[in-house]
């Protein structure tokens, strides 16, 4: 060997930890540009996720605006601020005496009572009944008179053969057999009220025999007349079957 080759340098290594190891630092570079468009897709992508969840709020809010237009308003529930609705006090209770007229009642009359100030319509005025067997006659307390159409405040039935007579109210009539014709108006309420008799009780014409009979309210405005109480005896029953009463009547106030 010679001189010349023993100081010959040795050439340098291309492993890993020799001159050629610097070139793979060109990667970075791109690794970044990498990222970079990364996060910008990213920050694309949570702005579009953003503006969706915006217009979902939106139409939230216009629905539930459209929901409450037709609601009246009024304050929160629980916060015990008055509502903008007006109410009516209820009448205190001072326990002053009822007047003494006629006051509303629960089947659509006034009601009455021992106060209720009556006037004379007419007194002592005498009817005369005749009917064929089993035929009828109504009579009309209001003028009085006897009158063969349907509607008024009395019918009279007539019976042969041995049977006995008899009246009968007509719809919207009340009435009560009582046991004097000297009664007043109050006397014949308070009977009526304590003692009715039904349009199906069938009350004897035989002499003596005295109703007490007050007229339908509703049939009364409906002829622009005034309401009345009626009291009615028998004073005479003829043997043709003839019967004879006499009328008295007074208006009821309203």
């Amino acid at each position: 060997m010679t001189s010349d080759q023993q100081g010959a340098p040795v050439p340098p290594s291309s492993g890993p930890g020799g001159p050629g190891a610097p070139k793979s630092s060109g990667r970075w570079p791109l690794v970044a540009a990498g990222a970079a468009v990364l996060a910008v897709v990213l920050g694309l992508l949570a702005t579009a996720l953003s503006l969706r969840a915006l217009d979902q709020a939106n139409d939230a809010r216009d629905i539930a605006r459209a929901a409450g237009a037709g609601r009246p308003e009024g304050p929160p529930a629980g916060t015990g601020e008055p509502t903008n609705e007006s109410t009516t006090p209820a009448p205190e209770q001072t326990g002053a005496e009822s007047p003494s007229g006629p006051t509303p009642a629960g089947s659509g009359e006034p009601s009455l009572s021992q106060q209720t100030r009556y006037t004379d319509k007419y007194v002592g005025e005498e009817l005369t009944l005749r009917a064929g067997c089993d035929s009828y006659v109504d009579i009309d307390l209001d003028k009085p008179e006897v009158r063969v159409s349907d509607g008024e405040e009395l019918r009279f039935t007539a019976r042969c053969g041995g049977n006995s007579s008899y009246f009968n109210l007509t719809r919207g009539t009340k009435g009560s057999q009582v046991d004097s014709a000297s009664l007043g108006a109050a006397d014949c309420y308070d009977r009526i009220d304590k003692g009715p008799i039904g349009p199906d009780i069938n009350v004897p014409a035989r002499k003596g025999v005295a109703i007490c009979v007050k007229t339908s309210l509703g049939d009364a405005q409906e002829r622009g007349d005034t309401w009345k109480m009626a009291l009615l005896q028998v004073t005479d029953v003829g043997d043709d079957g003839t019967v004879v009463v006499t009328v008295r009547a007074w208006d009821i106030p309203l």
